[in-house]
């Protein structure tokens, strides 16, 4: 680097070179083929099977929890022989009512999803 004074001027004689990329280049398996830009939404296809399964296991499972603490399975579970208070709990006819008030929610969510569905383009 030369530096070269005249009077009041400094002025350099150091050529400038061009800048270097810092970061490192890309590993060969990133550089294979053009770069593709992912899908926005899943085939409608796929969509329309999606909310069939959904729409299914929610009526189907609500139900289920509907009508089960209906039955007997419910009152003679020998999974709660060994809990009586729980059991006594579970045989309350205001108990029973809720779960299937839940169960009644279940299969609303299912319908509302089925009748509210909309394509996503």
């Amino acid at each position: 680097m030369a530096i070269a004074a005249t009077g009041t001027q400094i002025e350099s004689t150091m050529e400038v070179e061009p800048l270097k990329q810092s970061s490192p280049t890309p590993a060969p398996e990133e550089q294979l083929g053009p770069p593709t830009a992912p899908s926005a939404h899943p085939p409608v296809w796929a969509q329309r099977l999606l909310l069939v399964v959904e729409v299914a296991v929610a009526v189907w499972a609500g139900m289920l929890v509907m009508v089960l603490p209906w039955t007997r399975l419910w009152t003679e579970n020998p999974l709660l022989a060994g809990w009586p208070s729980l059991k006594f709990i579970l045989e309350q006819n205001f108990i029973r009512g809720l779960i299937s008030g839940i169960g009644l929610i279940d299969v609303w969510m299912g319908v509302s999803e089925a009748v509210h569905y909309r394509d996503r383009r």
